[in-house]
């Protein structure tokens, strides 16, 4: 979170001089951006509306841009997008496309939306256990947002069997990185541990805080590269 900041401050500094009325023409292609890192920045910018209006079509032409030239987490941005449906028009297949190849680059965030998309069925068959398994990966590879995510569904018995021992570990680990998810729900089942059964503690592995009904927009709240602020991560 603090590193992207840091690098939003720094780009818009080093990009201020080259970007001047392209930038308020928005004509990405002569704004003189060479580096994929300060695409994706402006992409986020745009896409969040840090300091700038909310732009989502400008957004994706940035994240597309950076993308192209291999950027792991612009492409997994683009997946968002699609299966969002913002600034384009929503398609979960290229969603799964771009989760995949962000995924190959070694984007454990767009693992984790790989994992999203089996446990809702978006685009692929609903499976709970191919989401867990896909967690796993990531969870394994210490992140904190795969942890609390596949903590939750030992805790639910959702693809896994239940196994509260294992939910609680993942929590720690998670929480121990500062994600504050994690830290609620260990702080629910510390609760309930004199319980015999906590199975129906946490119900919904990937529910988060949302503006929108459906389950897409729901479960990408919660992006660990851009903060939790935004949530789909």
């Amino acid at each position: 979170m603090f590193g992207l900041y840091r690098y939003i401050a720094v780009s818009v500094l080093l990009s201020a001089g080259v970007m001047g009325a392209d930038w308020a023409q928005g004509d990405p292609q002569v704004s003189g951006i060479r580096e994929p890192g300060s695409m994706y920045v402006l992409g986020v910018m745009l896409d969040e509306g840090f300091g700038v209006e909310i732009d989502e079509r400008r957004a994706f032409e940035w994240y597309r841009r950076a993308a192209e030239l291999g950027h792991a987490e612009s492409m997994n941005r683009l997946g968002i997008l699609y299966l969002q449906g913002r600034g384009v028009p929503q398609n979960t297949q290229s969603a799964r496309s771009w989760f995949r190849l962000a995924a190959a680059q070694g984007s454990l965030t767009a693992i984790n939306n790989i994992a999203l998309l089996y446990f809702y069925g978006l685009g692929v068959h609903q499976s709970y256990s191919k989401a867990a398994r896909v967690l796993r990966i990531s969870a394994n590879r210490g992140n904190a947002d795969g942890q609390n995510k596949l903590g939750m569904m030992y805790a639910s018995g959702l693809g896994v069997v239940p196994d509260q021992r294992r939910a609680r570990d993942l929590f720690l680990k998670s929480a121990a990185q500062g994600y504050s998810p994690a830290m609620v729900n260990l702080g629910l089942m510390l609760t309930q541990e004199s319980d015999a059964d906590t199975r129906d503690v946490l119900p919904r592995p990937f529910l988060h805080q949302s503006n929108a009904a459906p389950a897409i927009q729901q479960a990408l709240l919660n992006q660990s590269d851009i903060g939790h602020a935004i949530g789909p991560r």
